[in-house]
């Protein structure tokens, strides 16, 4: 068999195996997600089927890219079980191929698929789960409050029944709860503008904003009033305020540089940002381990037997690996490692040790 026909062969297989459980876990994964998106409409005065059915559609590419690994993982354990029990694997080694040729194919898939969903897939994936999270939060009918990042700072949005309140600040000392250089423009119920304070800082008090040397400038009068201290009510604290910030699974690989550093120029906390980046970036050698990882345990002769403890230990493998991914992210989000560290540990360590037994497999 050449080797071009070959290497089509099994990436063929891997495909085959890959999509077709991709396919299966992500109805079951919508199922469940269309049960609780019901859920969720059956407690709102205007809910409805079709709103549900919006829902778990806008979630679908975020829900489908989290099960990925498991698929790879998964995926490859079976379609390297299936060519070993045909004996096919048996047969592809004593023409002299090694391990190696015979991974290549299912590894290219694994790397290039991972390339794809950081690229293509996911910029899709988190715009839309955006929009999901805007939809659920207007139909809850939650306080309208809005943070956004831009290169001039952050700008804050609040709008209740009595007024709207728009700030922008320079930046944030999360610790003691200040805002440097701020600018809060105040609206009446109907929109109508009422106020204009300046100040070069305001403290996060409780429920209110306190603008120290305050510059007030009114529609009705164009001259500026000073007061040492102008307190503005406020639903926010120093510390909602990044938590109403965009969550970092709603943005790209693309969008997220720019806004860690429009973040720390503001200082607002970024560690969850640049976990999110790392971790997306190490996607590709992720879905590789899960494949290596299924291949130590997959490739060993069936005439041996403990076919099935093999397997298992491949399945238990890569939940290992799941679970000290969560503990590396916990570590990376507290700022315990350095996030690039606690990002690409898991993938690394797993593939190494991969390799490592496949090594041991293919040299004795």
């Amino acid at each position: 068999m050449p080797p071009e026909t070959l290497f089509k062969y099994i990436a063929l297989r891997a495909m085959i195996g890959i999509g077709g459980l991709l396919l299966i876990l992500a109805s079951l994964v919508l199922l469940i997600d269309l049960i609780e998106n019901l859920r969720f409409v059956s407690k709102l005065p205007n809910g409805s089927f079709g709103l549900a059915v919006t829902l778990t559609v806008l979630r679908a590419p975020s829900l489908t890219q989290a099960l990925i690994p498991f698929v790879f993982l998964f995926g490859s354990i079976w379609m390297f079980h299936q060519l070993n029990r045909r004996s096919e694997l048996a047969v592809m080694r004593s023409a002299g191929l090694s391990i190696w040729r015979l991974l290549g194919p299912a590894g290219f898939i694994a790397a290039l698929i991972g390339v794809l969903i950081i690229t293509v897939f996911d910029p899709m994936s988190s715009t839309l789960l955006s929009y999901a999270e805007q939809i659920k939060t207007k139909m809850q009918g939650k306080s309208d409050n809005v943070v956004r990042l831009f290169e001039d700072g952050i700008w804050l949005r609040q709008r209740d029944a009595a007024q709207q309140i728009i700030v922008n600040a320079k930046n944030l000392d999360a610790d003691k709860g200040i805002l440097g250089q701020v600018t809060v423009w105040r609206f009446g119920p109907d929109n109508e503008f009422l106020e204009r304070i300046d100040a070069g800082q305001a403290v996060m008090s409780g429920s209110t904003m306190e603008m120290h040397d305050a510059r007030l400038t009114s529609i009705s009068d164009q001259r500026q009033l000073r007061t040492p201290v102008y307190a503005i009510n406020t639903t926010l604290t120093a510390e909602g305020l990044g938590e109403r910030v965009v969550p970092p699974e709603t943005m790209s690989l693309w969008q997220l540089p720019r806004y860690i550093l429009m973040a720390e120029a503001a200082g607002l906390p970024t560690a969850r940002y640049h976990i999110r980046f790392h971790d997306l970036s190490s996607t590709p050698l992720k879905l590789l381990a899960m494949v290596l990882i299924a291949a130590a345990f997959s490739l060993r002769p069936t005439r041996l037997g403990g076919a099935l403890q093999l397997v298992a230990a491949s399945i238990g493998a890569g939940f290992l690996l799941y679970i000290v991914s969560e503990i590396s992210t916990a570590l990376g989000e507290s700022e315990l490692a350095p996030a690039a560290l606690a990002a690409w540990t898991p993938a690394i360590v797993a593939t190494l040790a991969a390799i490592t037994a496949l090594l041991h497999m293919e040299d004795g």
